[in-house]
């Protein structure tokens, strides 16, 4: 049986931390401009006090111990970390790093990849405080405006004074972990681990994220801050996500080739599922693997036929058979070799030839 008390203390913890950062925002907030008024967001920020973690184990680290301390998906919030002084990043046993233990703990009991999802559903939406946002912005606005606030809140030069130059010495040690700003680092942290654990186990959180509209706060570092972070369309762009977390690190994501046109496919697509050996009509999808389309969100293809035939088919397609395409386009763990002869002499062989011998003569 999985266990929840340290997440359940934890997402306590966590709606308090929200329920803060949102009376921030809505007090701070101006109606008429539709701006933060940022001398209020200050003094907002301040009256919450500095942060004292009450079971905090402190003790002497290595100076270069911030420069470790990076993002590896949230990679946004690096320009940050150094929000928190020596005292907030000593070695303790904060909180959130049991939970993302008990986290995996789970993972290893839960007996297949369905239920580890159903759990990191689960997960995503309790960590998902968005609705409780009561203006009406479209996400694209509603993350501006969230990161705008984180990034006012991690900010202790703002904290401090706009005017204020000081950046070095006791001065800047002692009073710039404020509770917010702590907090809210070491949550952003926390999703940072959670994203990376659950990419051990296959599992992309981001992707999940974005399928149930649930919020990550993972924005885009390459866009101005006046813009949220959009789901990328480029089939690239989800690529290079998922080389930062999984088994894909330092590729991208693989696609068939074939000199066919994108009608000719799509007639070969409609063949296969007549034919009860493909299980997904949608075109979008099927050309996306072909690298045909731009999708928000790749599903896989569901294959029904045995795995020889479905390698037969791409070589027959493609021209070769690709083991790593075939796998990951269709969620296959094994990759079964083409048995070309035995194809070519069939029916299938025979009806797919035709299919491209007509397409080709139309387009001729």
């Amino acid at each position: 049986m999985i266990k929840r008390e340290l997440t359940n203390t934890y997402l306590a913890s966590f709606d308090l931390l929200t329920d803060a950062l949102y009376l921030c925002w809505t007090n701070s907030f101006c109606n008429v401009t539709e701006q933060l008024n940022k001398t209020k967001l200050r003094e907002q920020i301040r009256s919450y006090g500095f942060y004292d973690h009450k079971h905090a184990i402190k003790k002497e680290i290595p100076f270069n111990f911030i420069n470790r301390f990076q993002f590896k998906t949230l990679i946004w919030a690096n320009k940050f970390s150094n929000a928190v002084n020596q005292d907030a990043l000593c070695s303790y046993v904060e909180l959130h790093k049991q939970v993302v233990d008990e986290i995996e703990n789970n993972l290893f009991i839960l007996k297949n990849r369905t239920e580890r999802i159903a759990y990191a559903n689960i997960l995503l939406r309790n960590l998902n405080k968005s609705y409780i946002h009561k203006h009406k912005f479209n996400i694209t606005e509603s993350n501006m405006r969230y990161k705008e606030m984180f990034e006012l809140v991690l900010n202790r030069k703002f904290i401090l004074d706009d005017e204020t130059t000081v950046l070095e010495g006791d001065f800047c040690d002692i009073y710039t972990n404020y509770d917010l700003t702590v907090r809210l680092i070491n949550h952003l942290d926390f999703i940072d681990k959670l994203i990376e654990l659950f990419s051990c186990f296959e599992i992309d959180l981001i992707i999940l994220a974005e399928k149930s509209k649930h919020n990550l706060y993972i924005f885009d570092d390459n866009k101005s801050s006046k813009h949220a972070n959009k789901v990328p369309e480029s089939p690239d762009g989800i690529a290079n996500r998922l080389t930062e977390r999984n088994s894909l690190q330092n590729k991208t994501l693989p696609k068939f080739n074939s000199k066919l046109s994108d009608d000719c496919l799509i007639k070969i697509m409609q063949y296969l599922f007549h034919k009860k050996k493909l299980d997904n009509t949608n075109s979008d999808v099927w050309l996306f693997w072909f690298n045909r389309k731009h999708i928000k969100v790749p599903e896989p293809l569901k294959w029904k036929g045995t795995p020889s035939m479905l390698s037969n088919v791409i070589q027959h397609i493609c021209g070769e058979s690709i083991s790593n395409t075939i796998k990951t386009a269709f969620c296959m763990k094994e990759y079964a070799k083409p048995t070309r002869k035995e194809y070519e002499s069939g029916k299938t062989h025979k009806e797919i030839e035709q299919i491209i011998t007509i397409s080709k003569q139309k387009n001729s």
